[in-house]
């Protein structure tokens, strides 16, 4: 099997210039799960084709979400503690009792009554804008649309919203220093959390407005009313992996598109849809969003039988 213990697919500056797909294919190819190493750290098993993504995904016994977190980096253990509090590095059961409360708030029918009102922040983001010459499209559209969005859905005050936006790219982008200091990563996270218990205790003491943070202050998790701290970490969690995806979502397909256009207005091939722009709408999260989990090291380890036959 070809040696590909060279192969660098965690440093930043290999994805500069794009992603290298030739590079993916090539390891899909010869060796879908290969062993990354990382500067100063123990590295990570990279598990590449997809069909392997969902042996994983559906295997949570032996891939744990929980057991050393859902980063890349290795945490340290209060971090690492803190983290298994949260939806994301959550095992089930206990990450299914905390879904099940929320979900019918995410069905399609629910965020489809929501669209004047998207398409009204859409509009306002793109007419702010219009009249600024230069753009940051990545930053300045893309990213602003979910942080806008999500203050809709749990009824922040409005004024709040450029505060958490901030936070919020603070949080995805804390690898990039034109975006977040490094030495600073993980204070947007607290900042973000203390807000939200703030607000939470406020609402409290409000009349229902029937939105998102009254159906999750009012539901039962792992048995118990959610704390005000509970409230805390859920929000960091629903604003920054709104940020994350969404923002990567809108722009990647802008440049897939301005990479192939067509003539007629349909999707570009490289999408592999025909039906103009309605099928963008289905397309394009599933050609873009990319699944990334971490399967701890220990039970990788443990279960090394597992792993080979991944390969």
């Amino acid at each position: 099997m070809p040696d590909t213990a060279a192969v660098d697919i965690y440093s930043p500056d290999a994805y500069v210039a794009g992603p290298p797909h030739d590079l993916f294919t090539r390891l899909r190819r010869e060796r879908p799960v290969c062993w990354q190493q990382v500067p100063e750290q123990a590295g990570y098993w990279a598990v590449l084709r997809h069909a392997d993504v969902v042996h994983v995904a559906r295997h949570p016994e032996v891939f744990s979400a929980s057991e050393g977190g859902v980063v890349i980096e290795d945490l340290e253990p209060a971090s690492l503690e803190a983290m298994r509090d949260m939806l994301l590095a959550m095992d089930p059961p206990r990450h299914t009792a905390y879904r099940k409360p929320v979900s019918p708030e995410f069905k399609a029918r629910v965020i489809g009554r929501m669209e004047d009102q998207i398409r009204t922040i859409t509009v306002g983001i793109l007419d702010r804008t219009s009249t600024a010459g230069e753009v940051e499209f990545v930053h300045d559209v893309c990213a602003h649309l979910p942080s806008e969005v999500v203050g809709q859905l749990l009824g922040l005050p409005r004024e709040d919203w450029p505060a958490i936006h901030a936070l919020a790219e603070r949080n995805s982008g804390g690898q990039d220093p034109d975006i977040a200091d490094p030495a600073e990563r993980g204070s947007s996270s607290m900042e973000m959390a203390v807000y939200a218990m703030g607000f939470a205790a406020r609402r409290r003491a409000m009349p229902p407005q029937r939105d998102l943070t009254d159906v999750l202050l009012s539901s039962h998790f792992d048995g118990r009313l959610m704390t005000d701290v509970d409230f805390g970490r859920f929000f960091v969690q629903l604003v920054t992996a709104g940020n994350d995806t969404t923002r990567t979502l809108l722009s990647s397909g802008l440049l897939a598109l301005l990479q192939a256009p067509r003539s007629d207005g349909t999707c570009a091939p490289t999408l592999g849809c025909d039906t103009g722009h309605g099928g963008l709408v289905f397309r394009l999260p599933r050609w873009r969003l990319c699944p990334v989990a971490r399967a701890d090291r220990g039970r990788m380890t443990a279960d090394d039988d597992e792993r080979r036959s991944l390969d």
